[in-house]
């Protein structure tokens, strides 16, 4: 599977407004045909604006198993990690051991797209 990013028609619009560009413009940014800072400033936005980042991704983490606590830990870097409890299905952001964001039952999508904000976040601390 490519990488892309996926969104609705409103918000393709929007980003076309947003950035004065062309619906080409737009559909070469979300799915990685360009890498101009333009492009990156709309696969942003379109994030933010709730885009789902689709791909074979695999994020730059160290990842933890414990069966006996039943959780996954996934470190990025030494002050933020992700932490999946698989019995209360909760997921737990944490910066520093600090509670960033907690969420429930996440689809797969949903949780792949907390990992790379995750990735981004930890990459700008």
């Amino acid at each position: 599977m490519r990488k892309q990013i996926l969104t609705d028609n409103e918000t393709k619009v929007f980003l076309m407004r947003a950035f004065g560009c062309t619906r080409q413009a737009v559909w070469q940014a979300l799915n990685f045909k360009s890498d101009s800072d333009q492009s990156r400033r709309i696969r942003q936005l379109a994030l933010k604006r709730g885009g789902k980042l689709l791909n074979s991704y695999v994020p730059e983490c160290d990842t933890v198993f414990n069966e006996s606590e039943n959780t996954i830990e996934q470190s990025f870097g030494p002050r933020v990690k992700i932490v999946v409890n698989r019995k209360t299905r909760t997921v737990k952001v944490l910066v520093d051991d600090n509670i960033k964001d907690i969420r429930i039952d996440m689809s797969v999508a949903d949780f792949m797209q907390l990992q790379h904000e995750t990735e981004l976040m930890a990459a700008g601390l």
